[in-house]
């Protein structure tokens, strides 16, 4: 798999991520979106990317990598990251803020972030979900 469709859990990547958690806190919603648009969305191409491979016969993308991230490109998503991507659906959330911070909430996911190495097919499905309503979220007025 070529390098850069992987997605690490590196230095880089946790600095976009800590500072996306700093501009949920300060709630500017037009640097909010442009922030996402810039740092995480390579995760639509890739969503569809691998969807692809799939559909093809099964994901090439995963081929030629040690045994350790192979099992973590095929690792499942937590309960409580199912349940964010169940949630920021559902008719049922009262708040768009919710919905917003629901993208930081399945990244970090009760802190594995910082234990985990890549992130996985699984996840990169999932985000890309999540992300898609935080920007219909983000481009709506505030009321």
């Amino acid at each position: 798999m070529e390098p850069s469709r992987i997605v690490r859990y590196d230095a880089d990547f946790i600095a976009k991520f800590e500072k996306l958690g700093e501009l949920l806190e300060e709630g500017e919603r037009p640097v909010i979106y442009r922030f996402l648009l810039d740092n995480f969305q390579f995760l639509f191409t890739l969503f569809q990317s691998y969807a692809k491979e799939d559909q093809d016969g099964g994901v090439k993308a995963f081929e030629g990598v040690d045994e350790e991230t192979k099992r973590e490109l095929m690792r499942p998503l937590s309960y409580r990251q199912y349940r964010l991507v169940e949630g920021s659906f559902s008719r049922w959330v009262e708040e768009e803020d919710e919905v917003i911070s629901s993208i930081w909430d399945f990244l970090h996911d009760n802190g594995r972030i910082y234990e985990k190495k890549v992130m996985s097919s699984a996840e990169i499905d999932g985000g890309s979900m999540i992300l898609e309503n935080v920007y219909c979220c983000l481009a709506r007025q505030k009321k």
